[in-house]
């Protein structure tokens, strides 16, 4: 990769925006050499993303905006504006957004390589269930086959446990 062929300066207004998932790719693995992603996404209030796993990538979490509860190896953390998490591969971690306001958070795995191209291919299973055309069952035998594509387990049977260590009541 030369600096000819890459961007040095990536845009507030730039990315790609998948619109159902709220996420924005601000840098993809080809523009770092391979070795590193950001997406940027935001977490309404009172939504949480389940616990999942990890099997290829290191993340680091950066949450710009809002405040994040958070689910990372069994131990709950609050990330208030400002923070960074650290989730190794092969921990199971969770978020949920207690807050008024959107979180917005700059996911960085890495290397980036081996987990671009899966928010893209979630952006059309997520639609398919926004939309009402499959069930709950269906969604998650689709996330689930595509974590598999990727090295992502998700951890269905942990949403009771996590819920009620986030304080969410069903």
């Amino acid at each position: 990769m030369s600096i000819e062929t890459s961007k040095i300066v990536i845009g507030p207004n730039e990315g790609t925006h998948l619109s159902v998932l709220d996420i924005i790719h601000k840098v993809g693995a080809g523009d770092s050499g391979v070795s590193l992603t950001i997406e940027e996404w935001g977490l309404p209030p009172g939504q949480m993303i389940p616990s999942h796993t990890h099997a290829r990538e290191d993340e680091c979490s950066f949450v710009p905006e809002g405040e994040l509860t958070c689910y990372v190896g069994g131990e709950v953390v609050v990330a208030p504006a400002g923070s960074y998490m650290i989730k190794p591969r092969g921990v199971p971690h969770a978020f949920h957004n207690a807050g008024p306001e959107t979180a917005r958070v700059m996911e960085i795995p890495t290397p980036g390589s081996s987990f671009e191209g899966y928010f893209d291919e979630y952006e059309k299973i997520a639609a398919r269930y926004a939309s009402g055309e499959s069930g709950e069952e269906e969604h998650r035998r689709a996330r689930t086959g595509l974590g598999e594509r990727y090295g992502i387990t998700w951890h269905d049977e942990r949403i009771l446990e996590v819920e009620a260590r986030f304080g969410i009541r069903p």
